[in-house]
């Protein structure tokens, strides 16, 4: 691989100027080692004897104090004031550094470095890891790159599996998955931090199937067991895809290996099964679980909420209380997202209106958005409104878009000409603004103006992006985009669609094509519709799997007026349970008709 040329150079004076501290982690994740008190009787003890003078001892001393305590660096850098007294090496650089990289101003590290150089220090392999750190929790890809070019510069680069797992992270969260990627496969000793790196970072840019497939090539490279890194990822990457067989296999295996089911796994599991649509296993791993924080209470509270299970959600909340649990700001979300499911406004505007009081919780954006929601999905158009007019905080995209879609809904074009010039006033190439306004003129019939929008996206190049849906099938997840044919099972597919296309006929369906593009005739805009992306995922669902199991698929918008219509016929015709998740929530398609009631 070519590094970059430049590289991280000494200053010309020997000071070192440390910035002040700032809240970037919390600090109570650090392991407990000896109190300020104990390291100072330690240190006045090695003055007495003398033994303060011998490179060792005073190194493993700066040690202890550099990474005992954020609030203990400043101490222990005033070892750096006499360095006549006390002999300083590398280690205690190395050390310091360390400190300051685990600490909430982690750009005092690569102070610390330039001054190591500047005094005429050698770093060594144990340096440049901490550095590395450092640069990912800044976020700042000049100096990471810089240091991968002195690593290289000093020969450092694939001789030391401390560095090369360090780069491969720095990488993969700051610079390209696939440059982390390349370093990986050039190194020559890889260990389980290394893999979880690769795998972090590909969950981290959304690249979830290649996460799992970098967790299933650990398992056939050798004796990795992996750690609960490991399983955090991977089991976040099936929460994403919906790959409920996956995540089952990683949940047995976390089993049979005897990982200890702590908050975070048993908080990450219950969110997998929740978010695969297997709500009654989210549910049964919950009350397992013998120890649960407000992460664990508020990730099933949201489960239910995303499910339609609304009055179960707000039952769970005041249980949760009953336990001496206190809600935080995620909790409130996922109560106002369960009544917004719900349709429980009232309840709703009660739990926004008193999150200050009860419970000491400043709304934010997202609350707004969820009240927002709440309100649009009932009619409440005016008031939703009003509410983003009176909010202390600037509206964003995400909560005009709210708005949006329900003036949609209730077919309520002048509102939604209001949120449209709002949304393009903070992006003027929203793509999903334009599509809405062009469908809600489609929708009346006002096609000249549909036109007008439709040339104005051309000509700006402004494009919406592809629906997408996600089927697992025997443990391997299909995507499907809408119009897609490039399925090794094309044929089949298409057939099936034919068919559906058929028995909906049969029982009377019509479809709905108000909303679909001007510019193509009935016919074609219903040949249109029969190949939305969820259209094809359950076709190719219905001819692989067995008659009778449960069809799952996840779609990245929102499911259309159609597909929702259609999914219930084929439910009925089909004899089949379907659950799809939209970007907003489930919907559980069973003899005939859907979970929401046709309310979402």
């Amino acid at each position: 691989m070519r590094a970059p040329s430049s590289s991280i150079t000494a200053h010309t004076n020997s000071t070192c100027r440390i910035a002040p501290s700032r809240i970037h982690r919390s600090s109570t994740s650090l392991p407990s080692l000896p109190s300020t008190k104990l390291l100072k009787q330690t240190h006045a003890t090695l003055l007495r004897s003398g033994e303060i003078h011998d490179a060792i001892i005073a190194g493993k001393l700066i040690s202890n104090i550099a990474n005992s305590h954020p609030s203990n660096l400043p101490y222990a850098l005033t070892f750096l004031s006499h360095p006549t007294n006390i002999p300083i090496n590398a280690f205690a650089w190395n050390s310091l550094i360390r400190g300051f990289a685990h600490s909430p101003s982690p750009e005092n590290s690569i102070s610390l470095y330039r001054r190591m150089l500047a005094d005429g220090f050698f770093p060594n392999n144990y340096t440049y890891p901490f550095l590395l750190k450092a640069s990912s929790y800044l976020e700042d890809r000049r100096i990471g790159l810089s240091l991968h070019a002195t690593i290289i510069r000093r020969g450092f680069d694939g001789m030391d599996p401390f560095i090369q797992t360090s780069l491969i992270n720095f990488h993969a969260v700051l610079v390209s998955v696939e440059t982390a990627r390349q370093l990986f496969d050039e190194s020559l000793v890889r260990d389980v931090t290394s893999w979880n790196a690769l795998i972090k970072g590909y969950v981290a840019c959304g690249q979830h199937m290649n996460a799992i497939y970098m967790f299933q090539a650990m398992q056939d490279c050798g004796p990795f067991c992996g750690d609960e890194i490991t399983m955090l990822s991977v089991v976040s990457a099936c929460a994403h895809l919906g790959a409920l067989e996956m995540g089952r296999w990683v949940h047995s295996y976390i089993e049979r290996n005897r990982f200890v089911l702590n908050l975070n796994l048993g908080t990450a599991l219950i969110n997998m099964y929740a978010k695969c649509g297997e709500i009654d296993s989210a549910k049964a791993l919950f009350w397992e679980m013998q120890e649960k924080d407000v992460r664990t209470w508020s990730v099933m509270i949201n489960g239910l909420a995303i499910h339609g299970h609304a009055k179960e959600a707000l039952v769970l909340f005041e249980e949760m209380q009953r336990f001496g649990v206190f809600p935080d700001s995620v909790t409130i979300t996922a109560l106002l997202i369960a009544c917004s499911h719900g349709g429980m406004v009232e309840q709703g505007r009660t739990i926004f209106s008193r999150m200050r009081m009860d419970y000491d919780i400043e709304p934010t954006i997202e609350h707004y958005g969820c009240i927002v929601g709440l309100l649009g999905r009932a009619g409440k158009l005016d008031e939703a409104l009003a509410l983003i007019r009176r909010s202390s905080l600037k509206p964003d995209i995400v909560l005009w878009g709210s708005l949006l879609v329900d003036c949609m809904v209730h077919k309520n074009i002048g509102m939604g000409e209001i949120v449209v010039k709002e949304i393009l006033k903070l992006d003027p190439n929203n793509a999903g603004a334009h599509v809405f306004l062009s469908n809600m003129y489609a929708t009346s019939g006002k096609w000249d103006v549909v036109q007008e929008v439709r040339n104005f996206m051309k000509e700006q190049m402004i494009h919406k992006p592809p629906g997408s849906s996600l089927i697992e099938v025997n443990g391997v997840v299909h995507e499907f985009l809408s119009g897609d044919s490039s399925h090794p099972q094309f044929d089949g597919i298409y057939k099936m669609l034919d068919e559906i296309c058929r028995l909906m006929s049969l029982k009377g369906h019509k479809p709905l094509v108000g909303g679909v593009s001007f510019d193509i005739n009935d016919e074609d805009r219903e040949v249109c519709l029969s190949q939305h992306s969820e259209m094809l995922a359950v076709a190719f669902g219905l001819i692989s799997t067995n008659p009778g199991s449960v069809i799952r698929i996840i779609k990245n918008l929102r499911i259309c007026r159609d597909c929702h219509a259609v999914m219930k016929l084929v439910s009925e015709a089909f004899g089949r349970i379907i659950i799809v998740r939209d970007c907003n929530r489930f919907h559980h398609f069973s003899k005939g008709s859907c979970s929401c009631r046709d309310y979402w």
